[in-house]
């Protein structure tokens, strides 16, 4: 059984139901289900009539009916969306969140997302589907008829993010990455460096790590240094590309002498790299990283980053999500965390 989600429609009305999508498509209620669960016994072309249909009215398939019946089961759930990769940050995330539904007597429903709009509209209706209390979205919601979904529909949300440069649909609980990046560039250029090299993971749907590099440039261009963009570059978020990232930037600028990296997990690379050329750290080139993860106090040398209560955020992320849930009117609509610099002997 299918029935639509509480809340309104993209047009203002009450959202439909199987039978009149069904119409509206001009087929069958059954050949509306098989869309949905079994889309390959369906011809593409109505497939498509049927999705333009239910893209349109704002359908959302009940996930819960078949499968969890009651009321209270319904009202227990929590749901969140994850990035595709799931590093030691967001894992610090998710902990905090679990504890704190744990201890509140919910359950929390992981669904990863992606930063693509249509992956992240799909994963967002695949999480309303199961009528969850209210949502954590770790992200600002980037897709235009999400937000608007979400919006209609009343839903208590939270996104955990960049707390400036836009509007939560709801909440939001984060940092200011601006701030982040910008203080550690500042605390390099006050170490004595000159030629900063950052390092970033692919931006693109990323608010996150475009506000990092908005705030790199912001602190040289305030300190009065230039940023040429060939000091910049993006790579797979992994150590290999935290390597190759170093030696593209060592190539385009051999005066090149402190690479600030918008995770560990690059930063890690970069040390490795280092290594392997026989280079002193942070003699011949420094390295700062981002997330304090639990390696970066033990490598040699130890790395300086920036430090996130990831774990607290997961928590704090829960606690306004409840406190909204309760009725509470005067719930903050952003909950900033701080940060820290971590100055160590990478630096």
């Amino acid at each position: 059984m299918t029935k639509p989600a509480g809340g309104k429609s993209g047009s203002g009305g009450p959202r439909l139901g199987m039978k009149e999508i069904a119409r509206r498509a001009g087929v069958a209620p059954m050949t509306v289900s098989r869309a949905l669960a079994n889309p390959e016994k369906v011809s593409p072309e109505t497939r498509a009539r049927i999705m333009e249909v239910i893209e349109r009215e704002g359908f959302i398939r009940n996930q819960l009916a078949s499968s969890m019946s009651s009321l209270r089961s319904r009202r227990s759930i929590i749901g969140t969306m994850v990035p595709p990769l799931i590093n030691s940050g967001i894992a610090e995330q998710v902990q905090g969140m679990t504890d704190a539904c744990h201890e509140a007597g919910y359950q929390l429903l992981l669904i990863q997302g992606d930063f693509d709009e249509q992956a992240e509209d799909r994963a967002i209706r695949s999480l309303l589907g199961w009528q969850p209390a209210g949502l954590i979205l770790q992200a600002f919601v980037q897709s235009p008829a999400a937000r608007h979904l979400l919006a209609a529909g009343d839903y208590a949300v939270v996104e955990i993010s960049e707390i400036q440069g836009r509007e939560p649909i709801d909440m939001a609980v984060g940092v200011s990455n601006f701030d982040t990046a910008y203080a550690m560039t500042v605390h390099l250029v006050d170490r004595g460096y000159r030629r900063i090299g950052f390092v970033s993971t692919p931006m693109h749907g990323n608010d996150r790590l475009q506000q990092r590099r908005i705030g790199y440039q912001a602190a040289l261009a305030d300190r009065g240094h230039l940023y040429p963009q060939s000091l910049e570059i993006e790579v797979p978020i992994t150590p290999q590309g935290g390597a190759e990232a170093l030696t593209a930037l060592v190539e385009r600028d051999t005066a090149l002498d402190v690479v600030f990296c918008s995770s560990d997990t690059l930063a890690i690379g970069a040390v490795q790299e280092c290594h392997r050329r026989g280079w002193k750290i942070p003699e011949r080139l420094a390295i700062a990283g981002y997330g304090d993860m639990d390696l970066a106090a033990q490598l040699f040398p130890r790395l300086t980053t920036v430090r996130v209560p990831r774990y607290d955020m997961g928590r704090q992320a829960v606690e306004q999500l409840l406190r909204r849930l309760k009725g509470e009117t005067d719930v903050p609509r952003i909950t900033p965390i701080g940060f820290e610099i971590i100055d160590r002997e990478s630096t």
